[in-house]
């Protein structure tokens, strides 16, 4: 009885009626609650109805019923909690879940090796974001007191808005939505202190950022001596040719692949390197 109801959560999340899902799922978990895909199930419905808090639980009680987060059952599992980690602002647990989670992936040559190595991605550039915003702040004690006061009027709506939900004035889904648009509301002032006060120091005042294409997905640090794929995604040299030599397939299609397939990327490489020259902090990314 209780894997009919996940049926119909399933056909439910299909047509997407999300907040119906929900409750089908709970009502499996009502019946089963050993059932790992249960809890999967409404995790993955919970993070489209930015439910984060409830989203994070289940994904956490799906890896604990699965055996833990090496599992390969579980690592769809992990994936979720991982990305309602993140929108629960803690990237470093966040980082944590998917680091695991994707090497064991790529170990495997599970279908969530790319979904994986996004999120660990996101997550180590929320960390260095969370670095660069104290060093900033450490270099300049105005910029730290504006951006302290942004932060600090950003708290306290917040917690006007749990009020609000609390006390019944709004719903869940709108509760999300107005958190949402307050955090990016706030995000958006701080960055235009900071294009002030870059402008106004000549620059020294200034966030550093790592381009996206830079990073080698499978160390997740500045590439040195990229190389490109049949499929035409680019690695660091050392990093992919150690997974070749164990796996033999492509990380991303999982298609037959030996190091002889590996081609420089010379373009990338001198991107790499003068990004390098330039950006010596860029080491300990």
């Amino acid at each position: 009885m209780s894997f009919t109801f996940k049926e119909k959560g399933n056909h439910l999340f299909k047509d997407g009626d999300y907040a119906g899902a929900e409750e089908m799922y709970s009502q499996a978990i009502q019946m089963n609650p050993k059932e790992p895909s249960f809890f999967t199930n409404r995790a993955v419905t919970r993070l489209r109805l930015e439910k984060w808090a409830g989203a994070e639980q289940d994904a956490r009680i799906a890896i604990d019923l699965h055996g833990g987060s090496k599992a390969a059952a579980s690592l769809k599992s992990s994936l979720y909690r991982a990305q309602a980690l993140l929108e629960l602002q803690r990237p470093q647990e966040a980082y944590d879940v998917a680091i695991d989670a994707y090497r064991a992936s790529l170990s495997a040559m599970n279908a969530q090796t790319e979904n994986l190595s996004k999120i660990v991605l996101r997550a180590k550039q929320q960390i260095w974001a969370a670095k660069e915003t104290a060093r900033l702040r450490e270099m300049d004690a105005t910029l730290a007191s504006v951006e302290s006061l942004i932060e600090a009027d950003l708290e306290r709506e917040l917690k006007e808005l749990k009020t609000q939900l609390d006390n019944g004035e709004i719903g869940e889904i709108g509760f999300n939505e107005d958190q949402k648009a307050l955090r990016e509301e706030a995000e958006k002032k701080i960055r235009h202190v900071r294009d002030a006060f870059k402008a106004s120091s000549g620059g020294q005042i200034e966030e550093r950022v790592v381009p996206d294409y830079l990073i080698d997905n499978i160390t997740f640090e500045v590439m040195h001596d990229p190389v490109v794929t049949i499929s035409g995604h680019s690695y660091d040299r050392l990093g992919i040719t150690k997974y070749l030599e164990q796996a033999r397939v492509d990380p991303v299609t999982r298609a037959p692949m030996t190091v002889k397939d590996l081609r420089p990327n010379y373009s990338l490489k001198a991107a790499c390197e003068e990004f390098l020259d330039k950006n010596g902090w860029a080491v300990d990314y």
